[in-house]
């Protein structure tokens, strides 16, 4: 079954990396802890005999051996293993009070633990069952010279040293299981508090694709997801702005495209029904007919904005004097400059100035951002029109007007499409709002960029770059 849920995906992660670890660390521990176990027996079994090997030779030249024998029950009481004395031909001479008699005299076997004895070696050995022993048992031996002797032999059962080991083992096992049942809890909420606020944003999400852009999310951390958070407000921010400067657009191109119609049909039933007189005709047609251009530049701008978002912009690039294309630009808004009493003071870098790119295009851009100075700023003003080296590859072109300028929150989306800020919406009621987006579009299809510098009631300052052409 396939699992959907993040908060499980995460916790069988967890738990999974969990189990993992302590598999190997259990096994790990198992191996090391029981090696140290049975080698710390060795030791202790090693100890006694050295001891034992001590009093045997105090009571073998004391003549005191009884004293022995009670010493010997003491120490299988205590270690809870049998002691074996056997000579030099392997044969049991003397044992704890815990073995059979029987086995005294008898050859012990276990030719390498008696050879290593004789050796003067301390030697130990895991042993199967023997008719001495029905049980497998650890074996340690300590050389002996007293007497006939050759070595004291401790053993100890196998299946008790393990049962010790088992018991160990459950005890380790149930703490295990507890720490689990912790990790599972710990898992559980540390994926729960992980997860919830992506699910918190797969809810807003969804509230704004049924077309609410008011949802936010919650932050809470200053991590990734506290990241991810920010950028997922910012997005439904900038889904709310888009979808506003959407409806706005709608709302200007219907009236600027409701307006023209209105007075073109309102004139033409005139004519056509003989209200205006023949002598008028011709003024009235001409209004007509300048209304068609309205309607005109008004859609070719709705199709190079669509051009422009479609990545579908064709540059013509040619080399071209800059000086020149500003000149003529500027005389074409002779009649609007009258009109309103104001000035164009062009500053130029150099007598000419070569520059890279499509002409028609950059006389487009040029035209909307010196159109959009005459209409925004007061009578009697002086536009600035500046060109200056940006570098030695590149031309920087500014225009300064003197209008009110931008409030700072707005300044972020005038080159948005669709977007017209409120602040010009009562001085600009012929424009449609995408003047400055396709100007946009235009200058970055050149790979190059455009910014806007302004302070409310100090006027804006728009730039671009273009290429040199004469270098």
């Amino acid at each position: 079954m396939r699992i959907k849920s993040i908060v499980k995906k995460q916790m069988l992660l967890y738990l999974g990396t969990i189990a993992v670890c302590v598999v190997v660390l259990g096994a790990v521990l198992a191996v090391v802890y029981t090696r140290h176990y049975m080698n710390e027996k060795k030791d202790e079994l090693i100890a006694q005999g050295e001891k034992i090997a001590d009093a045997f030779t105090k009571a073998y030249y004391t003549g005191n051996l009884n004293h022995l024998s009670y010493e010997l029950q003491v120490l299988e009481n205590y270690m809870g293993a049998g002691i074996l004395m056997v000579n030099q031909d392997g044969v049991v001479v003397m044992t704890s009070p815990g073995f059979d008699e029987t086995m005294i005299g008898e050859a012990l076997g276990y030719e390498e633990l008696i050879q290593g004895v004789l050796d003067g070696n301390v030697v130990s050995l895991e042993t199967k069952p023997t008719r001495f022993f029905d049980t497998p048992m650890l074996f340690v031996g300590y050389p002996i010279t007293a007497g006939q002797l050759s070595g004291i032999f401790m053993c100890r059962s196998m299946p008790e040293l393990e049962a010790s080991l088992k018991e160990m083992y459950g005890r380790g096992i149930a703490s295990l299981l507890l720490v689990g049942l912790f990790a599972v809890l710990v898992s559980y909420m540390t994926s729960r508090r992980m997860t919830l606020p992506l699910m918190e944003m797969n809810r807003a999400a969804k509230v704004i694709a049924d077309g609410d852009f008011e949802q936010r999310v919650k932050i809470e951390s200053n991590d990734e997801v506290g990241q991810l958070g920010e950028s997922f407000n910012h997005m439904a921010e900038s889904l709310q702005a888009y979808e506003k400067t959407r409806r706005d657009f709608i709302a200007n191109v219907s009236h600027d495209l409701r307006s023209p119609l209105t007075s073109m049909q309102g004139f033409l039933t005139a004519l056509l029904d003989g209200t205006i007189p023949p002598e008028k005709q011709e003024k009235y047609l001409r209004i007509v007919l300048e209304e068609t251009y309205r309607l005109s530049r008004l859609t070719e701008n709705i199709v190079d904005l669509s051009r422009a978002e479609s990545s579908r912009i064709l540059l013509e690039e040619t080399d071209f004097d800059l000086n020149d294309l500003i000149r003529t630009n500027i005389a074409l808004l002779e009649p609007q400059l009258r009109q309103k009493r104001v000035g164009i003071r062009a500053i130029y870098a150099a007598e000419q100035t070569m520059v890279q790119g499509d002409r028609d295009k950059i006389s487009r851009v040029l035209q909307n951002l010196l159109s959009n100075a005459v209409k925004f700023s007061p009578e009697g003003a002086v536009i600035e029109m500046e060109t200056s080296w940006l570098g030695k590859n590149k031309v920087l072109v500014s225009v300064k007007d003197g209008g009110p300028g931008i409030p700072a929150e707005d300044q972020k989306y005038v080159f948005d499409r669709f977007y017209k800020a409120d602040a010009t919406r009562n001085q600009d009621k012929a424009g449609s709002g995408i003047g400055l987006a396709i100007a946009k579009e235009f200058i970055l299809a050149h790979g190059e960029t455009i910014t806007v510098k302004s302070q409310e009631g100090a006027g804006s300052t728009f730039a671009f770059s273009l290429k040199r052409a004469d270098i």
